[in-house]
Formats: structure tokens, sequence, C-alpha cells
């Protein structure tokens, strides 16, 4: 197979309507099928061509020298690794695009539900340039339970925390969260939208009301669960700002002694030794989880047991950083770091969709140049897509 075929079968993977999104986002202005033209000297007019060289550039880990000049060797475009660089710093939002659409398509299984829900867990992980003192990006990510499969991806600033509100939120999900999303403006954000949450309960961010209205003492009840392994749960109430109380339950486990010491060990990991408080210390012997999960729909024992399923975003994240790089950002500038994250994330679920096809291919089908700079045979435009 030549390397122009292996390139369309990249692109064969790419959602509905991705070269229109590039018009739509002010990038290239769409074309014809006749007038999509390669790139001309310097000038890039077909968005195959931008494509080709932002995944180069990103999933390779080249210097953007490199791929400019990769570019030019196979006779695809001839292009300053400075020119490269501008067309990056206004393509972010075109390859979030193409991610979201990608995302949003992928298959549904009904098989292993909860209860009848479809499970996301989310979480949100830091980036940093080489040096950084502080936080240089933050990716939130949402993950389906039942496949690993991305549900949405959104790539922002340090002044982006962490809530539910990133993100769009469909009927009959269960979406399960740390403590970082323990606020009542995220619960509220998924009862609205007829979804259901599973939150690792933090204090302080998120009072609780008995029905009558009167705020309840959680630290009370903690000392109240005395036997390690003991569950117990309490009904509560979120009263959310401009909004009708919300009916909660709140889960409490005692940890068993070994799991005990290891969350002792994981605070004192986490904060020095003058930071970690007696209150503190006596918080990491249980485990304390908020739900708006009816309990004819799922016990406590299964909810606690759900939660556990959580690591699996934790070990996305891991797996992503040190197999593709994505902790390993190339540029200070906010421009650039927004759509190189997004282009690692477009060659990853790219990557996905090869591994796993809808069909039987065969193993030479997608050969070893797939992402190399070669020019493209597109001989079809997709109908217009809007994220």
């Amino acid at each position: 197979m030549t390397r122009d075929d292996d390139w369309d079968a990249i692109v064969a993977k790419l959602p509905e309507g991705w070269r229109e999104l590039a018009s739509l986002h002010g990038v290239l202005k769409s074309k014809s099928p006749a007038a999509s033209a390669l790139a001309s000297g310097w000038k890039v007019r077909d968005p195959s061509v931008l494509l080709r060289m932002i995944l180069h550039y990103a999933c390779t880990n080249s210097a953007l020298k490199t791929t400019a000049g990769t570019a030019a060797a196979t006779g695809l475009v001839e292009i300053s690794g400075v020119a490269l660089h501008k067309w990056m710093r206004k393509s972010g939002h075109w390859i979030a695009a193409m991610v979201c659409a990608m995302v949003a398509t992928a298959a549904k299984f009904d098989a292993a539900r909860w209860a009848g829900y479809d499970v996301i867990a989310v979480d949100a992980t830091t980036a940093q340039n080489p040096g950084a003192k502080g936080t240089t990006a933050r990716i939130h990510f949402a993950l389906r339970l039942v496949d690993l499969g991305a549900v949405a991806i959104l790539v922002g600033g340090a002044e982006i925390g962490e809530t539910l509100k990133n993100f769009v939120i469909e009927a009959k999900q269960l979406w399960i969260a740390d403590r970082g999303y323990c606020n009542a403006n995220s619960i509220a954000h998924a009862v609205a939208a007829h979804a259901a949450v599973l939150i690792r309960f933090a204090f302080g961010p998120l009072p609780l009301f008995d029905t009558s209205g009167a705020s309840v003492d959680v630290r009370a009840w903690l000392r109240g669960v005395t036997t390690p392994g003991e569950i117990r749960e309490y009904p509560v109430q979120v009263r959310p700002r401009g909004h009708d109380a919300i009916d909660c339950r709140l889960i409490i486990m005692r940890l068993l002694p070994d799991q005990a010491a290891r969350a002792h060990k994981r605070l004192y990991e986490e904060h020095t030794k003058s930071e970690v408080t007696p209150a503190m210390l006596e918080l990491t012997n249980y485990v304390v989880l908020i739900t708006t999960v009816p309990i004819n729909r799922l016990s406590a024992e299964e909810l606690i047991e759900l939660y556990r399923l959580r690591w699996q975003i934790e070990l996305n994240f891991k797996r992503e950083k040190s197999i593709a790089g994505l902790d390993q950002l190339p540029s200070r500038l906010p421009e650039t770091i927004h759509c190189w994250i997004c282009a690692k994330y477009l060659g990853i679920e790219l990557a996905r969709r090869l591994a796993e096809p809808a069909g039987p291919f065969s193993p030479c089908s997608v050969g070893n140049h797939a992402l190399r700079l070669v020019a493209p045979q597109i001989t079809a435009e997709a109908p217009r897509f809007h994220p």
C-alpha cells in the first residue's frame, strides 16, 4: 500500500465534516474537491496538509523545524518552522472540535451498565512546561467506564477549576468524581440534565442539610461508625443557590486497619508534617461519598464498589503521560499548548480507532508510514458538522 493510502486510512477515521470545521473555526476556507489543490510554495491551502503536519509534530515529539523539513523533503509543502508555529497557534479550536466530534460518536455499549446508568468517570490533570513552577495547562477528561472510551475532553488554563459544569451531561448517566467536584453547582448541573452523581465528599465546600433545612454535623456521624468495614448511610439535602433542594444520600464506610494505614501514609506524602492536623488524620479512617442515586437502584455497598472503579481514569492519565508524552509541553504560548495537547488526544483517538476497527482488515492495510507527511488523495467532502 502506498503512503497516500496510509494517510487515507487515517482520514477515514476522522469525524464527518472535519474539513469544514477548519473553515468554521477560521483556520482555512473549505474548498470543493476540484478546487482543493495541494499546498503551493509556502501557502497552506488544504486542511489535510495542515492536519498532517500538526499530527506529525505532536505525535512524534518532533521539533517544528524537523516537521517543516520533513514536509519539504516529501514534497508536501515548503514551510518554515516559524510559519508552522503560527498555523498551530490558530488551529487549537479546530483540532479540539475534531476531538470532541470523535469522542461524541464513540460506540456506546449496553453491557455492564449499573442499574441502567451509563457510568462516566471524570477528573482533571495538569501539564507543565519544563522548569515551570506552577500549572501551565489543565486537561479535563471524562471516561466511559464500560468501554474505557473518551466522552469529553477540555483543555484550558490553570484558572479553569474542577466542576461538572465543564461538561455536557446527558440523561441516564452516572458521573463519578473525586473531592474536587464536591460542590452544589456540580450536583445541580447533573440533576438538571436528569443524570446522577457519585462524588467523594469534601468537608467545607458542600454544606449538607436535613429535610427540615437544618444543618447536619457530618463529623458526628463519622464518629458513630466505629467498626472497621462498617457502612452506614444518611438522607441529606444539598441546597444550591437558585435551585430547589436536592435529595441525596451520604454514605460512610470505616476503612479496615491496613486500608487506613495506607491512607495515613498518602496524607503525609501529600502534605508536610506541620500541615497535617488531627482532624485530617481522623478523616483518613473513612470513605465518605455523596450520591443522588436512589436507594432502590443501587445499594450503599454497590456504590462503594462502583466508586473504586474511578481509578481507571487515573490509570488513563498515567498511561497517556508515560506513553504518549502528554505532559511534555513544547511551548510556553497558551495557543500552541492548546493545539498541541488537542493534537495529542486526536492522535490517541485515531490510534484507538485504528486498533479497534469496525470490521476485519489486513494487517498490512495500515503501514508504518501512516503519519508521515505525504500529499493526500482526498476525493470527497463530508457534510458540514456543527460541534
